[in-house]
């Protein structure tokens, strides 16, 4: 179903004008309602905030009223898009995400996170309002790159030799340029998601008896759905203004994890092959160990029983 321009100006018309507190909750905008952001609006609308929400296609729009209350296009390689309508809320959660695409494309990545980023920081700095803004970005744990399966944590140097890395490590550097006495930045940096729709273990047990085409010593890192919408939920609730690893407890390489997963299955192992076949690498044993210590706890801790 596809709205008509009519009604694609209606809804850009609403987005930016003021509109009352909700005595049950907060002004909040999630930028980027896709896998995650749509999981978080879904958990934000329970909880009674006003919400605003971003898309890249107007043919979203109405699928996008149903989770938000104020549905907007927003498309950072668009000179016509404008955040404005994010100065005067009380928390935004940025989950920018370039389109899907088998080839990555380094240039789209940088209009996405960068060029989304400037345009949000930009309106920030023209807040009108002095109550206090509450800032989650969502990161990716790819940016620290191959440390050959050392254990890792927020402290660590990033691997920012690949193209992505260098841009995902920019974009957490221009959001925290906004930080002040009045906005907090939390950044989440995740490991690869799984839930629903998202099969993970369903998938590499589908190549129980076969060889996945990756480097099986690789130490990866997870986190689930249900704990990327708690973790957010965390750094609103908690106020958060650092950077913490928003990951499972799960620190197998890709062979260990198909060998448990198999064996839990009764299924033949899978085989993965010893060398790298893609030139980005994530190969850290991550640490969750910050997170917990101020309190955050984990629903799904590992991928395997």
């Amino acid at each position: 179903m596809t709205s008509s321009p009519d009604l694609a100006s209606l809804y850009q018309l609403l987005a930016n004008q003021q509109r009352p507190t909700l005595p049950s909750g907060e002004q909040r905008a999630i930028l980027g309602c896709g896998y995650v952001g749509e999981a978080v609006a879904k958990a934000w609308r329970e909880q009674g905030h006003e919400l605003w929400g971003t898309t890249t296609r107007h043919e979203r729009l109405i699928e996008l009223a149903e989770l938000v209350d104020t549905p907007v296009v927003f498309d950072s390689t668009d000179s016509s898009s404008s955040l404005d309508f994010t100065r005067n809320l009380d928390g935004i959660l940025v989950s920018f995400a370039p389109s899907k695409s088998a080839h990555v494309d380094i240039n789209q990545y940088r209009e996405t996170f960068l060029g989304g980023l400037e345009l949000l920081i930009n309106s920030v700095r023209h807040r009108s309002s002095k109550s206090p803004l509450q800032l989650v970005h969502l990161s990716s744990c790819g940016v620290y790159g191959n440390r050959r399966g050392a254990m890792t944590d927020e402290t660590d140097q990033l691997g920012c030799l690949h193209p992505v890395n260098e841009v995902l490590a920019g974009a957490e550097e221009i959001i925290q340029s906004v930080r002040s006495e009045t906005v907090n930045v939390c950044i989440l940096r995740l490991g690869g998601i799984y839930g629903p729709g998202r099969d993970i273990p369903g998938m590499l047990l589908s190549a129980a008896g076969s060889t996945i085409q990756r480097n099986g010593h690789n130490v990866p890192c997870w986190v689930h759905l249900d704990d990327i919408v708690r973790g957010v939920n965390f750094a609103f609730e908690h106020n958060l203004n650092e950077i913490y690893n928003l990951v499972n407890d799960t620190q197998y390489t890709g062979q260990e994890l198909t060998d448990r997963l198999c064996e839990q299955a009764g299924l033949p192992p899978a085989k993965w092959l010893s060398v790298d076949t893609a030139d980005r690498v994530l190969n850290a044993r991550v640490s969750n160990a910050k997170l917990k210590r101020i309190g955050f706890t984990l629903t799904q801790p590992c991928m395997v029983g």
